[in-house]
């Protein structure tokens, strides 16, 4: 291969040597809104948009582009082009991106969609990061009002295998209602019928909880049969 002459313009000498600057420029920019994308960034702002639109014009087949165009158009309110981006970023069989992989397990829970299709978010999200301690957050609504609440909904989710660890997080200013934070067992396949069902729990009078559990088929059709 030919070298450039010393008279050659400067840019020609050193291309390859630029080439390689800017690939690294952009794909460095690339994994840190990649590493910050659980929101410590303002996903609204104009540098957000301006560096997603470059990585997808330099990366448009990679699933991790796809998963921030599904984000800004989550910011933007397009719920139909979020969900696109999603399905388009699960179907290359994404594996490493665990903020993807817990979004979307999220958004499912969010859009009270069927168990099914939640479990197979789930248990996608818990099979391929094993051990990043995940965290599935679940809306509790009013919440336990009482420690006989707490004791009944402690009660039932210490029976769920699944779930290695948990916490009932009260209302705050960010967030005004209660919230269980779980934690995956990693060897057992997680249900969120099972959830669900411990946590409305709430919804038997206190009397009969220690003789009448509660079955679900969905989000809003649950009903108390005896232990």
């Amino acid at each position: 291969m030919a070298l450039a002459s010393d008279t050659a313009p400067w840019y020609r000498r050193f291309r390859m040597l630029i080439g390689i600057y800017l690939i690294a420029m952009v794909f460095g920019a690339r994994e840190y809104l990649l590493s910050r994308a659980d929101g410590t960034v303002d996903q609204g702002s104009d540098e957000w948009s301006e560096m997603v639109e470059v990585i997808a014009s330099v990366n448009p087949e990679d699933a991790d582009t796809d998963y921030l165009l599904a984000m800004e158009a989550k910011q933007m309110g397009d719920v139909e082009q979020y969900m696109l981006h999603m399905e388009t970023a699960l179907a290359k069989d994404v594996k490493h991106n665990n903020a993807l992989l817990a979004e979307y397990a999220h958004q499912l829970i969010r859009m009270q969609a069927p168990f099914d299709d939640i479990d197979r978010a789930l248990n996608r999200w818990r099979l391929n990061h094993q051990l990043s301690f995940e965290i599935l957050e679940l809306p509790l609504g009013a919440g336990p009002q009482d420690d006989a609440d707490q004791t009944a909904l402690r009660r039932e989710l210490d029976n769920i295998d699944w779930i290695y660890n948990y916490q009932l997080r009260a209302p705050t200013e960010v967030i005004p209602t209660w919230v269980v934070l779980t934690q995956f067992e990693p060897a057992i396949e997680a249900s969120v019928r099972d959830l669900v069902e411990a946590l409305s729990i709430l919804g038997v009078h206190p009397d009969d909880r220690a003789r009448l559990s509660v079955r679900c088929t969905s989000f809003d059709e649950c009903r108390a049969i005896t232990r």
